[in-house]
């Protein structure tokens, strides 16, 4: 059961790829959604008639984030699930990066959420019902990932902070993370190079396509729902079945 008719959700980073994702299915089930970034989306976020509500917030910010909350309370008489979507990161060399790059990456993708979580969390302590925060982490928080070192460190940081989290503000608000692998978003290009170079990374993950952003949607409807009533704490892991091991492309090992 999803049950989420009026409930109130709030989706950072909520105006494009995953985030816009997110907000739609929420709207599907009739929830009303607060989305946050600090860009405008360039249209209006909506799904079955419903519209998101978007609030131009920078996380960063301390000043920004507190606004943005009491907007929020001004709006609605409860939060029920906070997203922690907004993040990512360029490739860049950890040699030569500087101390200032690397920091606004460990801000943005860790100490964001935390801030953004902490404030909401004061307000779902108060609530009768039984709260959500759902942590978007990354497969770089479980594997080496050349190129991201200060971004794979920080969805580390997130994975354990929702651990953390999930005991200390336990039985009022549940607490969980999902760990995304590989996602086609329209700024998959950018990324990846070409459609070209998706298609072959798609080849190497054991269910043969990259993941879409409904598919991390999807797993955020779960946390959400009855269905997940006691599940805290936990890292759900939707990579399509990651990554095949190295060496099964190079030794050729004998199978019985």
């Amino acid at each position: 059961m999803l049950n989420l008719k009026s409930k109130s959700i709030v989706v950072t980073g909520g105006t494009k790829g995953i985030g816009i994702e997110i907000a739609k299915s929420f709207l599907k089930q009739n929830a009303k959604v607060f989305v946050l970034a600090r860009q405008k989306p360039k249209r209006i976020i909506q799904a079955k008639g419903n519209k998101a509500m978007f609030i131009q917030c920078d996380i960063r910010d301390i000043e920004s984030l507190d606004n943005c909350v009491k907007e929020i309370k001004a709006q609605s008489n409860s939060i029920d699930v906070l997203i922690n979507n907004a993040g990512g990161a360029p490739m860049v060399n950890a040699l030569t990066a500087s101390n200032k790059f690397h920091e606004a990456i460990i801000d943005l993708n860790l100490s964001a959420p935390l801030n953004v979580s902490q404030r909401f969390a004061k307000i779902m302590m108060k609530q009768k019902t039984v709260s959500n925060i759902i942590n978007i982490s990354s497969v770089t928080a479980t594997r080496p990932t050349p190129g991201s070192a200060a971004y794979g460190a920080a969805k580390g940081g997130l994975v354990n902070l929702t651990k953390t989290l999930a005991v200390e503000w336990a039985p009022k608000i549940k607490v969980n993370s999902i760990i995304v692998g590989y996602i086609e978003t329209e700024n998959s290009i950018l990324h990846y190079g070409s459609k070209k170079e998706i298609n072959k990374i798609a080849k190497t993950i054991p269910m043969k396509r990259m993941g879409k952003p409904e598919d991390i949607a999807n797993a955020c409807l779960f946390f959400s729902s009855q269905m997940a009533d006691w599940i805290t704490g936990s890292a759900l892991e939707v990579h399509g079945g990651g990554e095949k091991p190295v060496y099964l492309d190079v030794a050729k090992p004998k199978r019985n």
